[in-house]
């Protein structure tokens, strides 16, 4: 019997351990090109009756190297969660020191932000609450507490348009003006934007 490339959050004890579960082949993914099974959690996001299990369902989707998922989270309450490294999806060979990783949870914990303030909701976050480690190990990765006021981020609205695309570039076709000016409008404030259009260096500054 097949497993589905994700499944639904899986709860497992009292305490409320959610994980994110990998299966399936690459292939049967590559051949069908169906988002629809992958993004399974983003579409039960609204059946649960907690925000921050709504605002799991679109972090454990989050982009992450090699799509190894590497967080395992701990519910205290409706609120309130604790995420912390699955040591047993590191990456040794590739990423001895977890930056990789590290970025993988930094996406995670992003992607909660949005999704939270789309309900109105503020995600404070407490990066290693318990110390930075030298080496990613069991203690936790951050502190979240959802509270009142947050402000929707205008980037969520393309949270379910992200894929992978396999598809070879076309080269013969340039950036239009329109696309890299809504690039420059997202980065944000302090964050310079290039790109080379037609063999001449594009830049902008977002003020």
């Amino acid at each position: 019997m097949s497993v589905p490339r994700r499944r639904f959050l899986r709860i497992a004890g009292t305490t409320a351990v959610i994980v994110a579960a990998t299966g399936g082949g690459a292939a049967a993914w590559l051949g069908t090109r169906d988002p629809a099974s992958a993004r399974a959690p983003w579409a039960a996001a609204g059946g649960y009756p907690d925000p921050m299990r709504r605002a799991l369902s679109y972090a454990i989707l989050a982009p992450n190297p090699h799509n190894r998922q590497p967080w395992l989270v701990e519910l205290k309450s409706e609120t309130e969660a604790v995420p912390r490294c699955d040591l047993g999806r590191l990456l040794p060979e590739t990423d001895p020191f977890s930056r990789q990783i590290v970025i993988g949870l930094g996406c995670f914990l992003e992607l909660l932000r949005q999704a939270a303030a789309e309900e109105g909701l503020t995600a404070e976050i407490a990066p290693f609450p318990d110390g930075e480690p030298t080496q990613l190990d069991g203690r936790p990765v951050a502190h979240i507490r959802l509270v009142a006021g947050g402000t929707p981020d205008p980037l969520f609205a393309h949270v379910h348009d992200r894929r992978s695309n396999k598809e070879p570039f076309d080269t013969e076709r340039p950036v239009g003006a329109e696309t890299l000016a809504a690039l420059a409008d997202a980065a944000g404030p302090g964050v310079s934007v290039s790109g080379t259009v037609a063999r001449t260096l594009w830049n902008t500054s977002a003020t």
